[in-house]
């Protein structure tokens, strides 16, 4: 299950459920759902495909890479697509690039983009932080 932990948090921020709620639907309490996304804690065949059902993904996509998760969001080229990609990107900007709608609404550039990638921050910046960042550059660069 070590290839599960790295992805299952991320997978189910994206659905918008709690680790409680994910739990309730498939049968496991949010220690054991928490347990799993640290990597701690294994689980069944069966409970496997009944949370890759409740996040509305195959089990071979929840145990993938981040890549194939989130790289069809974007066409081939994308910035985002190449943090996704780079599994040495911080984790709050590989958040931020997974979560499409978002940096949709945001307007990310490929330049804003490059800016976010290229500042090095604590690896505990988290998605927020990185939007965060993101109006900081903008106000200084007064940009949109």
């Amino acid at each position: 299950m070590d290839k599960l932990a790295p992805h299952l948090k991320e997978l189910r921020e994206r659905k918008g459920l709690s680790q409680s709620a994910l739990g309730k639907l498939v049968g496991l309490g949010q220690t054991h759902i928490s347990r799993l996304e640290s990597g701690t804690k294994g689980v069944s065949n069966e409970k496997l495909l009944a949370i890759a059902e409740a996040l509305g993904v195959t089990v071979s996509a929840m145990i993938g890479d981040a890549v194939n998760i989130a790289r069809h969001d974007y066409e081939a080229g994308h910035p985002a697509r190449k943090i996704i990609a780079d599994l040495k990107s911080p984790r709050g900007l590989r958040e931020l690039a997974g979560d499409k709608s978002l940096a949709d609404a945001l307007h990310i550039t490929p330049e804003e983009w490059k800016a976010l990638r290229s500042i090095e921050l604590p690896a505990s910046v988290t998605k927020d932080g990185y939007v965060q960042l993101l109006i900081t550059i903008r106000a200084i660069g007064g940009s949109k």
